[in-house]
Protein backbone atom coordinates (compact mmCIF):
# COMPACT_ATOMS: atom_id res chain seq x y z
CA UNK A 1 0.00 0.00 0.00
CA UNK A 2 1.39 3.34 -1.08
CA UNK A 3 2.12 5.97 1.51
CA UNK A 4 -0.50 8.73 1.62
CA UNK A 5 0.72 12.00 0.14
CA UNK A 6 2.10 14.40 2.69
CA UNK A 7 0.33 17.71 3.24
CA UNK A 8 1.51 20.40 0.85
CA UNK A 9 3.05 17.95 -1.64
CA UNK A 10 1.53 17.79 -5.15
CA UNK A 11 -0.22 14.45 -5.71
CA UNK A 12 2.13 11.90 -7.19
CA UNK A 13 5.27 13.87 -6.32
CA UNK A 14 8.07 12.13 -4.47
CA UNK A 15 9.24 15.44 -2.96
CA UNK A 16 8.16 19.04 -2.76
CA UNK A 17 9.39 20.99 -5.80
CA UNK A 18 9.43 24.54 -4.45
CA UNK A 19 10.66 26.03 -7.75
CA UNK A 20 7.80 24.41 -9.69
CA UNK A 21 5.42 25.53 -6.95
CA UNK A 22 6.44 29.20 -7.31
CA UNK A 23 6.58 28.91 -11.09
CA UNK A 24 2.92 27.92 -11.18
CA UNK A 25 1.88 30.77 -8.87
CA UNK A 26 0.00 33.74 -10.33
CA UNK A 27 1.43 35.92 -7.56
CA UNK A 28 4.67 37.71 -8.50
CA UNK A 29 7.37 36.29 -6.21
CA UNK A 30 11.04 37.21 -5.82
CA UNK A 31 13.78 36.04 -3.47
CA UNK A 32 16.64 38.18 -2.17
CA UNK A 33 19.84 36.90 -0.62
CA UNK A 34 21.39 38.33 2.53
CA UNK A 35 23.27 40.89 0.39
CA UNK A 36 19.93 42.10 -1.11
CA UNK A 37 20.74 40.60 -4.50
CA UNK A 38 17.98 38.93 -6.49
CA UNK A 39 18.36 35.14 -6.35
CA UNK A 40 15.07 34.06 -7.95
CA UNK A 41 11.92 35.47 -9.61
CA UNK A 42 8.93 33.53 -10.88
CA UNK A 43 7.27 33.92 -14.31
CA UNK A 44 4.46 36.08 -12.83
CA UNK A 45 7.12 38.54 -11.60
CA UNK A 46 8.88 38.46 -14.98
CA UNK A 47 5.63 39.35 -16.73
CA UNK A 48 4.86 42.17 -14.29
CA UNK A 49 8.31 43.75 -14.31
CA UNK A 50 9.07 43.08 -17.98
CA UNK A 51 12.45 41.64 -16.96
CA UNK A 52 13.58 38.05 -17.41
CA UNK A 53 15.07 35.88 -14.68
CA UNK A 54 18.49 36.02 -16.35
CA UNK A 55 18.40 39.83 -16.42
CA UNK A 56 17.16 40.12 -12.83
CA UNK A 57 19.67 37.78 -11.20
CA UNK A 58 22.25 39.69 -9.20
CA UNK A 59 20.29 42.98 -9.14
CA UNK A 60 21.04 44.81 -5.89
CA UNK A 61 17.72 46.03 -4.47
CA UNK A 62 18.46 49.36 -2.82
CA UNK A 63 16.82 52.77 -2.56
CA UNK A 64 20.07 54.66 -2.96
CA UNK A 65 20.25 57.69 -5.22
CA UNK A 66 21.77 55.91 -8.23
CA UNK A 67 19.60 52.80 -8.03
CA UNK A 68 17.28 51.97 -10.89
CA UNK A 69 13.51 52.41 -10.39
CA UNK A 70 13.13 48.61 -10.31
CA UNK A 71 15.85 48.18 -7.67
CA UNK A 72 14.27 50.95 -5.56
CA UNK A 73 10.81 49.36 -5.82
CA UNK A 74 12.14 46.02 -4.49
CA UNK A 75 14.40 47.47 -1.78
CA UNK A 76 13.74 45.82 1.62
CA UNK A 77 12.35 48.05 4.35
CA UNK A 78 14.26 48.60 7.62
CA UNK A 79 11.61 46.48 9.36
CA UNK A 80 12.24 43.57 6.99
CA UNK A 81 16.01 43.87 7.41
CA UNK A 82 15.46 43.76 11.17
CA UNK A 83 13.74 40.39 10.78
CA UNK A 84 10.09 41.42 10.85
CA UNK A 85 7.55 40.91 8.07
CA UNK A 86 6.56 44.18 6.43
CA UNK A 87 4.70 45.66 3.46
CA UNK A 88 5.48 48.91 1.68
CA UNK A 89 3.70 50.74 -1.15
CA UNK A 90 6.05 51.76 -3.97
CA UNK A 91 5.64 53.53 -7.30
CA UNK A 92 5.63 50.94 -10.09
CA UNK A 93 8.78 51.24 -12.22
CA UNK A 94 9.61 52.93 -14.49
CA UNK A 95 6.77 55.38 -13.77
CA UNK A 96 7.82 56.86 -10.47
CA UNK A 97 4.83 59.19 -10.10
CA UNK A 98 2.01 56.57 -10.04
CA UNK A 99 -0.50 55.12 -10.45
CA UNK A 100 -0.16 52.17 -10.55
CA UNK A 101 1.64 51.31 -7.33
CA UNK A 102 3.16 48.11 -6.03
CA UNK A 103 2.41 46.79 -2.56
CA UNK A 104 5.65 44.90 -1.90
CA UNK A 105 5.55 42.43 1.02
CA UNK A 106 8.71 41.03 2.61
CA UNK A 107 9.02 37.85 4.69
CA UNK A 108 12.46 37.56 6.34
CA UNK A 109 14.23 34.17 6.40
CA UNK A 110 16.15 34.03 9.66
CA UNK A 111 19.24 31.88 10.19
CA UNK A 112 21.46 31.10 13.16
CA UNK A 113 23.95 33.74 12.02
CA UNK A 114 21.39 36.41 11.21
CA UNK A 115 19.20 37.22 8.22
CA UNK A 116 19.54 34.53 5.56
CA UNK A 117 17.40 36.26 2.92
CA UNK A 118 13.91 37.52 2.13
CA UNK A 119 10.95 36.28 0.14
CA UNK A 120 8.93 39.04 -1.46
CA UNK A 121 5.58 39.27 -3.24
CA UNK A 122 4.10 42.09 -5.28
CA UNK A 123 0.47 43.20 -5.51
CA UNK A 124 -0.51 45.83 -8.07
CA UNK A 125 -2.70 48.62 -6.70
CA UNK A 126 -4.52 50.98 -9.06
CA UNK A 127 -4.47 50.85 -12.82
CA UNK A 128 -2.66 53.40 -15.01
CA UNK A 129 -5.08 56.00 -16.34
CA UNK A 130 -4.59 56.98 -19.94
CA UNK A 131 -4.48 60.71 -20.60
CA UNK A 132 -7.43 60.56 -23.00
CA UNK A 133 -9.69 58.87 -20.42
CA UNK A 134 -8.99 61.17 -17.48
CA UNK A 135 -11.98 63.11 -16.22
CA UNK A 136 -11.11 66.80 -16.49
CA UNK A 137 -13.15 69.36 -14.51
CA UNK A 138 -15.14 71.76 -16.65
CA UNK A 139 -13.28 74.84 -15.38
CA UNK A 140 -9.93 73.26 -16.22
CA UNK A 141 -11.15 72.23 -19.68
CA UNK A 142 -12.39 75.77 -20.36
CA UNK A 143 -9.07 77.25 -19.24
CA UNK A 144 -7.23 74.79 -21.47
CA UNK A 145 -9.33 75.77 -24.49
CA UNK A 146 -8.75 79.44 -23.75
CA UNK A 147 -5.02 78.86 -23.59
CA UNK A 148 -5.01 76.82 -26.81
CA UNK A 149 -6.89 79.62 -28.61
CA UNK A 150 -3.82 81.83 -28.18
CA UNK A 151 -1.73 79.43 -30.29
CA UNK A 152 -3.35 79.06 -33.68
CA UNK A 153 -1.73 78.72 -37.12
CA UNK A 154 -3.10 82.09 -38.26
CA UNK A 155 -0.39 83.74 -36.14
CA UNK A 156 2.01 82.95 -39.00
CA UNK A 157 2.21 83.61 -42.76
CA UNK A 158 -0.24 81.51 -44.81
CA UNK A 159 2.35 79.07 -46.14
CA UNK A 160 3.85 78.40 -42.71
CA UNK A 161 0.36 78.18 -41.19
CA UNK A 162 -0.51 75.38 -43.62
CA UNK A 163 2.73 73.57 -42.77
CA UNK A 164 2.00 73.84 -39.04
CA UNK A 165 -1.49 72.39 -39.54
CA UNK A 166 0.04 69.47 -41.45
CA UNK A 167 2.66 68.96 -38.76
CA UNK A 168 -0.09 68.85 -36.14
CA UNK A 169 -1.77 65.96 -37.96
CA UNK A 170 1.38 63.82 -37.88
CA UNK A 171 3.60 62.48 -35.12
CA UNK A 172 6.87 63.01 -37.01
CA UNK A 173 9.64 64.97 -35.25
CA UNK A 174 9.82 68.62 -36.33
CA UNK A 175 12.85 70.92 -36.61
CA UNK A 176 12.02 74.65 -36.49
CA UNK A 177 14.60 77.09 -37.89
CA UNK A 178 14.45 80.80 -37.14
CA UNK A 179 16.20 83.80 -35.63
CA UNK A 180 15.99 84.38 -31.86
CA UNK A 181 12.58 85.78 -30.96
CA UNK A 182 10.99 84.94 -34.32
CA UNK A 183 8.35 82.67 -32.78
CA UNK A 184 9.76 79.12 -32.79
CA UNK A 185 8.37 78.46 -29.31
CA UNK A 186 4.94 79.73 -30.40
CA UNK A 187 5.11 77.56 -33.52
CA UNK A 188 5.92 74.50 -31.39
CA UNK A 189 2.92 75.20 -29.15
CA UNK A 190 0.75 75.62 -32.24
CA UNK A 191 1.81 72.16 -33.48
CA UNK A 192 1.08 70.72 -30.04
CA UNK A 193 -2.42 72.18 -29.79
CA UNK A 194 -3.24 71.09 -33.34
CA UNK A 195 -2.18 67.48 -32.73
CA UNK A 196 -3.55 64.39 -31.06
CA UNK A 197 -1.43 64.99 -27.92
CA UNK A 198 -3.05 68.35 -27.12
CA UNK A 199 -4.77 66.87 -24.03
CA UNK A 200 -1.37 66.23 -22.47
CA UNK A 201 1.32 68.64 -21.32
CA UNK A 202 3.67 70.79 -23.40
CA UNK A 203 7.16 71.08 -21.90
CA UNK A 204 9.98 73.38 -23.04
CA UNK A 205 13.61 72.42 -22.37
CA UNK A 206 16.43 74.85 -23.13
CA UNK A 207 19.56 73.03 -24.27
CA UNK A 208 21.79 76.08 -23.80
CA UNK A 209 20.16 77.12 -20.52
CA UNK A 210 20.68 74.00 -18.39
CA UNK A 211 23.72 72.03 -17.32
CA UNK A 212 23.86 68.48 -18.76
CA UNK A 213 23.19 66.87 -15.37
CA UNK A 214 20.05 68.99 -14.97
CA UNK A 215 18.78 67.88 -18.38
CA UNK A 216 19.41 64.24 -17.43
CA UNK A 217 17.59 64.77 -14.13
CA UNK A 218 14.68 66.47 -15.90
CA UNK A 219 14.19 63.52 -18.25
CA UNK A 220 15.37 60.49 -16.24
CA UNK A 221 15.35 61.61 -12.60
CA UNK A 222 12.65 61.03 -10.02
CA UNK A 223 9.30 61.79 -11.71
CA UNK A 224 11.15 62.69 -14.93
CA UNK A 225 9.64 63.25 -18.35
CA UNK A 226 10.79 59.84 -19.60
CA UNK A 227 8.79 58.01 -16.95
CA UNK A 228 5.33 59.53 -17.41
CA UNK A 229 2.65 59.45 -20.07
CA UNK A 230 1.35 62.90 -19.20
CA UNK A 231 3.66 64.80 -21.56
CA UNK A 232 2.45 65.17 -25.13
CA UNK A 233 5.15 67.37 -26.69
CA UNK A 234 8.69 68.29 -25.67
CA UNK A 235 10.07 71.45 -27.27
CA UNK A 236 13.87 71.21 -27.18
CA UNK A 237 15.50 74.58 -27.84
CA UNK A 238 19.02 74.48 -29.30
CA UNK A 239 19.72 70.74 -28.98
CA UNK A 240 23.21 71.22 -30.44
CA UNK A 241 24.22 72.97 -27.20
CA UNK A 242 23.80 69.70 -25.29
CA UNK A 243 26.67 67.30 -24.73
CA UNK A 244 26.92 64.37 -27.12
CA UNK A 245 26.17 61.93 -24.29
CA UNK A 246 22.87 63.65 -23.53
CA UNK A 247 22.11 63.87 -27.26
CA UNK A 248 22.53 60.11 -27.53
CA UNK A 249 20.22 59.50 -24.58
CA UNK A 250 17.60 61.76 -26.14
CA UNK A 251 17.94 59.88 -29.42
CA UNK A 252 17.30 56.60 -27.61
CA UNK A 253 14.25 58.11 -25.88
CA UNK A 254 12.55 59.76 -28.83
CA UNK A 255 13.22 56.98 -31.32
CA UNK A 256 11.59 54.46 -29.00
CA UNK A 257 8.19 53.32 -30.27
CA UNK A 258 6.81 52.47 -26.85
CA UNK A 259 3.37 53.93 -26.01
CA UNK A 260 3.41 57.23 -24.19
CA UNK A 261 6.66 58.53 -25.70
CA UNK A 262 6.21 62.31 -26.13
CA UNK A 263 6.56 64.01 -29.47
CA UNK A 264 9.76 65.99 -30.07
CA UNK A 265 9.91 69.46 -31.63
CA UNK A 266 13.36 71.08 -31.86
CA UNK A 267 14.14 74.75 -32.36
CA UNK A 268 17.41 76.21 -33.62
CA UNK A 269 18.81 79.22 -35.45
CA UNK A 270 20.43 76.81 -37.94
CA UNK A 271 19.21 73.79 -39.90
CA UNK A 272 20.06 70.43 -38.38
CA UNK A 273 22.42 69.64 -41.28
CA UNK A 274 24.46 72.77 -40.54
CA UNK A 275 24.92 71.78 -36.89
CA UNK A 276 25.95 68.27 -37.99
CA UNK A 277 28.52 69.68 -40.41
CA UNK A 278 29.90 71.90 -37.64
CA UNK A 279 30.33 68.86 -35.39
CA UNK A 280 27.90 70.17 -32.77
CA UNK A 281 25.09 67.67 -33.40
CA UNK A 282 24.94 63.91 -33.79
CA UNK A 283 24.08 62.93 -37.38
CA UNK A 284 21.12 60.85 -36.17
CA UNK A 285 19.44 64.04 -34.94
CA UNK A 286 19.33 65.18 -38.56
CA UNK A 287 18.32 61.85 -40.10
CA UNK A 288 15.80 60.73 -37.46
CA UNK A 289 14.66 63.75 -35.43
CA UNK A 290 14.29 66.45 -38.09
CA UNK A 291 11.86 64.72 -40.42
CA UNK A 292 9.91 67.96 -40.99
CA UNK A 293 12.08 71.09 -41.17
CA UNK A 294 10.09 74.34 -41.10
CA UNK A 295 11.43 77.89 -41.30
CA UNK A 296 9.94 80.66 -39.16
CA UNK A 297 10.58 84.00 -40.96
CA UNK A 298 11.93 87.05 -39.08
CA UNK A 299 9.60 89.95 -38.34
CA UNK A 300 11.30 92.27 -40.86
CA UNK A 301 10.10 89.95 -43.64
CA UNK A 302 6.50 90.17 -42.37
CA UNK A 303 6.00 93.94 -42.60
CA UNK A 304 2.58 93.54 -44.21
CA UNK A 305 1.44 91.41 -41.27
CA UNK A 306 2.59 93.87 -38.60
CA UNK A 307 -0.89 95.35 -37.81
CA UNK A 308 -2.35 91.88 -37.27
CA UNK A 309 0.60 90.79 -35.14
CA UNK A 310 0.33 93.94 -33.01
CA UNK A 311 -3.38 93.29 -32.44
CA UNK A 312 -2.75 89.70 -31.35
CA UNK A 313 0.03 90.76 -28.95
CA UNK A 314 -2.20 93.46 -27.44
CA UNK A 315 -4.98 90.91 -26.94
CA UNK A 316 -2.54 88.60 -25.17
CA UNK A 317 -1.54 91.53 -22.92
CA UNK A 318 -5.19 92.18 -22.05
CA UNK A 319 -5.15 95.60 -23.75
CA UNK A 320 -7.52 96.95 -26.42
CA UNK A 321 -6.24 95.70 -29.81
CA UNK A 322 -6.28 99.20 -31.30
CA UNK A 323 -3.27 101.02 -32.73
CA UNK A 324 -3.52 104.57 -34.16
CA UNK A 325 -1.71 105.60 -37.33
CA UNK A 326 1.01 107.58 -35.52
CA UNK A 327 1.92 104.61 -33.31
CA UNK A 328 1.75 102.21 -36.24
CA UNK A 329 4.17 104.41 -38.20
CA UNK A 330 6.72 104.27 -35.38
CA UNK A 331 6.38 100.48 -35.14
CA UNK A 332 6.70 100.05 -38.91
CA UNK A 333 9.93 102.08 -38.93
CA UNK A 334 11.76 99.61 -36.68
CA UNK A 335 14.20 96.93 -37.90
CA UNK A 336 13.15 94.64 -35.01
CA UNK A 337 16.41 92.71 -34.56
CA UNK A 338 14.75 90.87 -31.67
CA UNK A 339 11.74 89.97 -33.84
CA UNK A 340 8.33 89.29 -32.27
CA UNK A 341 9.83 88.96 -28.79
CA UNK A 342 11.21 92.51 -28.98
CA UNK A 343 7.88 93.80 -30.33
CA UNK A 344 5.97 92.15 -27.48
CA UNK A 345 8.34 93.67 -24.92
CA UNK A 346 7.97 97.16 -26.41
CA UNK A 347 4.16 96.90 -26.45
CA UNK A 348 4.09 95.60 -22.87
CA UNK A 349 6.15 98.61 -21.74
CA UNK A 350 3.87 101.00 -23.65
CA UNK A 351 0.55 99.68 -22.30
CA UNK A 352 1.98 99.67 -18.77
CA UNK A 353 2.28 103.47 -19.04
CA UNK A 354 -1.32 103.91 -20.21
CA UNK A 355 -3.34 103.47 -23.42
CA UNK A 356 -1.19 102.55 -26.41
CA UNK A 357 0.14 105.78 -27.86
CA UNK A 358 3.27 106.94 -29.64
CA UNK A 359 4.58 108.85 -26.61
CA UNK A 360 4.28 105.70 -24.45
CA UNK A 361 6.56 103.61 -26.66
CA UNK A 362 10.15 103.06 -25.45
CA UNK A 363 12.38 106.04 -26.16
CA UNK A 364 14.79 104.09 -28.36
CA UNK A 365 11.92 103.31 -30.76
CA UNK A 366 11.03 107.00 -31.03
CA UNK A 367 14.69 107.83 -31.63
CA UNK A 368 14.93 105.21 -34.41
CA UNK A 369 11.81 106.67 -36.02
CA UNK A 370 13.40 110.15 -36.02
CA UNK A 371 10.91 111.67 -33.59
CA UNK A 372 13.54 112.46 -30.96
CA UNK A 373 17.26 113.14 -31.01
CA UNK A 374 19.56 110.74 -29.21
CA UNK A 375 21.13 111.98 -26.00
CA UNK A 376 24.80 112.70 -26.63
CA UNK A 377 27.16 111.19 -24.14
CA UNK A 378 29.02 113.80 -22.12
CA UNK A 379 32.80 113.85 -22.62
CA UNK A 380 33.52 116.34 -19.80
CA UNK A 381 36.50 114.98 -17.91
CA UNK A 382 36.39 117.04 -14.70
CA UNK A 383 33.31 115.36 -13.07
CA UNK A 384 34.72 111.94 -13.83
CA UNK A 385 38.08 112.74 -12.26
CA UNK A 386 36.44 114.38 -9.23
CA UNK A 387 34.26 111.33 -8.60
CA UNK A 388 37.26 109.00 -8.90
CA UNK A 389 39.35 111.17 -6.56
CA UNK A 390 36.55 111.29 -3.98
CA UNK A 391 36.18 107.51 -4.09
CA UNK A 392 39.91 106.94 -3.47
CA UNK A 393 40.05 109.43 -0.59
CA UNK A 394 37.05 107.80 1.10
CA UNK A 395 38.63 104.36 0.73
CA UNK A 396 41.90 105.61 2.24
CA UNK A 397 40.04 107.19 5.19
CA UNK A 398 38.12 103.97 5.76
CA UNK A 399 41.31 101.89 5.69
CA UNK A 400 43.08 104.25 8.14
CA UNK A 401 40.17 104.38 10.57
CA UNK A 402 39.49 108.05 9.79
CA UNK A 403 43.03 109.24 10.59
CA UNK A 404 43.86 111.94 8.04
CA UNK A 405 47.63 111.66 8.49
CA UNK A 406 47.67 107.92 7.79
CA UNK A 407 45.22 108.36 4.89
CA UNK A 408 47.49 111.01 3.36
CA UNK A 409 50.43 108.61 3.59
CA UNK A 410 48.41 105.90 1.80
CA UNK A 411 47.54 108.37 -0.98
CA UNK A 412 51.04 109.81 -1.31
CA UNK A 413 49.92 113.30 -0.25
CA UNK A 414 50.78 115.66 2.55
CA UNK A 415 48.23 115.98 5.31
CA UNK A 416 47.49 119.56 4.36
CA UNK A 417 46.93 118.71 0.69
CA UNK A 418 44.54 115.94 1.69
CA UNK A 419 42.54 118.27 3.94
CA UNK A 420 42.23 120.81 1.11
CA UNK A 421 41.02 118.17 -1.35
CA UNK A 422 38.53 116.85 1.22
CA UNK A 423 37.09 120.33 1.66
CA UNK A 424 36.88 120.87 -2.12
CA UNK A 425 35.12 117.55 -2.68
CA UNK A 426 32.75 117.94 0.26
CA UNK A 427 34.16 115.06 2.31
CA UNK A 428 33.40 115.65 5.98
CA UNK A 429 36.21 114.93 8.45
CA UNK A 430 35.71 111.96 10.76
CA UNK A 431 34.27 112.65 14.20
CA UNK A 432 36.73 112.65 17.08
CA UNK A 433 35.89 109.94 19.63
CA UNK A 434 36.84 110.59 23.27
CA UNK A 435 39.55 108.40 24.78
CA UNK A 436 40.97 108.63 28.31
CA UNK A 437 39.64 112.16 28.91
CA UNK A 438 41.40 113.65 25.86
CA UNK A 439 41.21 113.72 22.03
CA UNK A 440 43.29 111.47 19.86
CA UNK A 441 44.60 112.78 16.58
CA UNK A 442 44.21 116.19 15.01
CA UNK A 443 40.91 118.09 14.63
CA UNK A 444 40.75 116.92 11.02
CA UNK A 445 41.42 113.30 11.86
Amino acid sequence: MADPPRKGRPRGAAGFGWRAFFHASATPVFVLGRNRRVRYVNPAWEKLAGVSLEEALGLVCSARRHSSPLAAALAPTPEALAGRADTSRRAAPPNRTGPPWWDVSFVPLAAADGLHGLVGTVRVVGAPVRAASRVIPGAVAALREQHAAAYTPDLFPPRLAAQLRLAGQTTAPVWLVGEPGSGKHTAARTIHHAGAARERMFVRVGGAELQPYLVESLFWGHGGLAGTDRVGTVYLADPAALSRDVQQQLLDLFTDDRPGTPRLVCGSVRPAAADVDAGRLLPEFHTQLSVLELTVPPLRERADELPRIVSRVLEALGAPPDCDDATAAVLAAQPWPGNVRELAGALAEAVAAGPLAREHLPRELRVRAGLEKPVEESLTLEPVLAALEKRYIERALARSGGNAARAATLLGLSRGALLRRMAALGIAPASRPPSGGGWRGSPAA
